[in-house]
């Protein structure tokens, strides 16, 4: 700013040294050569004469010449404050080849938000690490094309490898006593069944010969012994009673069974699952692709340690793919879905429109989903950048200009507009409209062919610049 000031300073005082040069001294000297130059108008003893006259009056009327040095000397100093006031001597000073300049003109306007951003994959399978390992196979790298249940990468872990041993073993053993307390259950099921059967026939027999007896004690006319038909009728009860209590056994049996084999059952079932979790974790030491499509973000080395949770790689559908632009933050309200959308990929325009605008503004962009209306192009790659066109509006004629440093849209704004002349650049309030990717509408305040400064200049508190 300092450096401004001395500058202008410098340059008023040349300024003013030529306008006094031009305005006072030089018509002095045309005149006085006129005078010497022209023939027959004057001559040499008229001039003297006169010359000589003037002298002396001028020594009778000295006290004349006073008044005459007042006007003159006031003439002098109301030009100069005259000078002063309208060429803004005070005003700093910029130099116009570093500035940008803009005209205002009139035609066709067209709202548009230019954005720039990658190609992406739709869907994409994202492949992890299960488990954590040391790779010792990496069969696989991005770009390769892979089938489902191709391996993409063998680790190696001590700890997981012997658990699983374990694991099976004490799967197997617990799947061996489950096994041998089925069959001690399923011989002694047998045993008591036998029982019944055996307390069930010597019952039907002692029953037969009880029966028997009672007939013939009724109807016969020899006499039964007492005592025969008394042992026949207990033993008919003990008999009773055999057969009830290997019953009651065969039914306890069958709780008392029921029982263990639950929680044999339920210790092996526990025994299987954990053997299936360390078998899981030995299976994902292998880490194979979920789909068929082409592999990204895949870069392994044997001996590489790999922790839970790494991206291993990205299994991607080559031919199912969008665009993500990230556009400025202060055009995003003019953005809708189904927008169409015109992208540059490889020097070849490719026709798209909007799927989604991120409703939240990162930095100073916002991210905007575009996705291709036509088969995408062959030399289109997965993270290929690109750059895009969103088509906002269209209007039939406008005053525009280049977007200046500091822009509002639709909004009252304050711009430096540039004189005639070119020398003096003036702080104008004007009014704008739509924004475009590289113009701003012009509602009021500015006219076709109208200049303005376009730069950013830091000492905005100066209405007025002079230019050279």
């Amino acid at each position: 700013m300092a450096q401004s000031l001395l500058y202008g300073l410098r340059t008023d005082i040349t300024c003013i040294y030529w306008y006094y040069l031009h305005i006072l001294v030089l018509p002095a000297y045309i005149g006085i050569t006129c005078i010497w130059v022209l023939p027959g108008t004057f001559s040499l003893r008229i001039f003297k004469e006169i010359t000589v006259d003037r002298i002396v009056q001028r020594k009778k009327n000295s006290l004349l010449s006073l008044p005459g040095l007042i006007l003159t000397a006031s003439s002098i100093i109301g030009v100069t404050v005259y000078y002063l006031l309208t060429s803004h001597l005070g005003s700093p000073v910029l130099d116009k080849e570093t500035l940008r300049i803009g005209e205002v003109k009139r035609g066709p306007f067209s709202v548009q938000v230019v954005g720039n951003g990658q190609i992406a994959a739709k869907d994409p399978d994202w492949i992890v690490a299960r488990v954590e390992g040391q790779v010792i196979k990496a069969p696989v790298k991005a770009g390769q094309l892979v089938n489902k249940d191709d391996i993409l990468l063998e680790l190696s872990n001590d700890d997981i490898a012997s658990s699983y041993a374990k694991s099976q073993s004490d799967l197997q053993a617990a799947q061996a006593d489950l096994n041998l307390l089925l069959a001690n259950l399923d011989a002694r099921k047998t045993e008591l069944q036998a029982a019944v059967i055996h307390a069930r026939l010597d019952h039907k027999q002692i029953k037969a010969r009880y029966d028997a007896l009672t007939r013939l004690k009724t109807t016969s006319v020899i006499p039964i012994p007492e005592l025969e038909y008394v042992n026949t009728q207990v033993g008919v009860e003990q008999a009773e009673g055999k057969l009830e209590v290997a019953q009651l056994e065969l039914n306890s049996f069958h709780k008392i069974a029921r029982a263990q084999t639950s929680a044999a059952e339920f210790r092996f079932n526990a025994q299987q699952q954990e053997a299936e979790r360390i078998k899981k974790q030995f299976n994902d030491l292998t880490v194979r692709a979920t789909r068929t499509g082409i592999a990204q973000n895949i870069n392994f080395n044997p001996g590489e340690s790999v922790n839970t949770s790494t991206l291993i790689a990205q299994i991607v559908d080559p031919d199912s793919v969008y665009v993500t632009l990230s556009v400025p933050a202060i055009q995003a309200s003019q953005l809708a879905v189904q927008q169409n959308v015109e992208l540059q990929i490889n020097r070849k325009q490719v026709q798209a429109y909007v799927h989604r605008v991120d409703p939240n503004i990162k930095g100073s962009t916002v991210d905007v989903d575009v996705y291709l209306k036509e088969a995408r192009p062959d030399d289109a790659k997965i993270g290929m950048y690109v750059t895009g066109t969103i088509y906002i509006q269209s209007i039939a004629e406008a005053l525009y200009v280049e977007i200046p440093a500091r822009v509002a849209e639709r909004d009252s704004m304050s711009v430096y507009l540039i004189n005639k002349e070119g020398n003096l650049a003036r702080l104008t309030a004007i009014k704008s409209g739509a924004l475009s990717a590289h113009y701003l509408q012009i509602i009021d305040g500015l006219n076709i062919g109208d200049k303005i400064v376009l730069s950013e200049i830091s000492d905005r508190e100066s209405e007025t610049f002079r230019l050279n």
